[in-house]
């Protein structure tokens, strides 16, 4: 029993490691990387949704259904876009002056599935960018065959709704890879902070 008792006052006089640092400055710095690298992915593509009505509204003609169409197209791409433009930056913005282990936790969570919220209403805000599709080309359509084609028209509901469950499956690939670094070092700080609190 002496023997064992040495050993445990042994073991209790073993120096303690030091708790990790948290590093706060560098998340920090990482979220301000990944937030211009968001703004710059972001208004490329906001060029680009507004180039593609404006090339199909030149191609399409002027009428006033023509252009009823580009802006109800424009104007639901447009909402899909800056909804989840102002998701990513509020990431980018969080504050990491005084973490604690449960706000680094939900960020944790939030970083792994980041369009949880947005997925939930992406299909109400794709609505407006299937009508707007439809009268963009109902015009020119129906010029030139004189009739409504339903499979036409079918193919061009869907196309939205086709276009961004595509663009979900690349987003996951994409912010994998960005997001990758930051959660290894929330992490580390979660660690650190559970260290801390022992």
């Amino acid at each position: 029993m002496a023997r064992l008792e040495e050993l445990q006052q042994l073991w209790q006089s073993q120096p303690q490691p030091p708790a990790a640092a948290v590093d706060s400055r560098g998340m920090r710095t990482a979220l301000g990387r990944f937030a211009r690298r968001q703004n710059l992915v972001y208004s490329a593509k906001a060029a680009l949704m507004v180039g593609i009505v404006w090339c199909g509204v030149s191609r399409l003609g002027r009428s006033p259904l023509t252009l009823a169409g580009a802006a109800i197209l424009l104007g639901g791409a447009l909402a899909v876009l800056l909804t989840d433009w102002r998701s990513q930056l509020g990431i980018a913005r969080l504050d990491f002056t005084k973490p604690s282990a449960g706000f680094v936790d939900s960020v944790l969570e939030r970083l792994r599935d980041p369009h949880a919220e947005f997925r939930r209403w992406l299909w109400l805000y794709l609505t407006p960018a299937a009508l707007g599709t439809n009268l963009l080309c109902v015009e020119r359509l129906w010029a030139e065959t004189q009739r409504v084609r339903i499979e036409i028209h079918l193919l061009l509901t869907l196309s939205p709704f086709a276009g961004a469950w595509l663009g979900l499956k690349l987003r996951r690939v994409r912010y994998g890879a960005e997001y990758r670094p930051i959660i290894e070092r929330l992490e580390a700080m979660k660690m650190a902070l559970e260290e801390r609190s022992e």
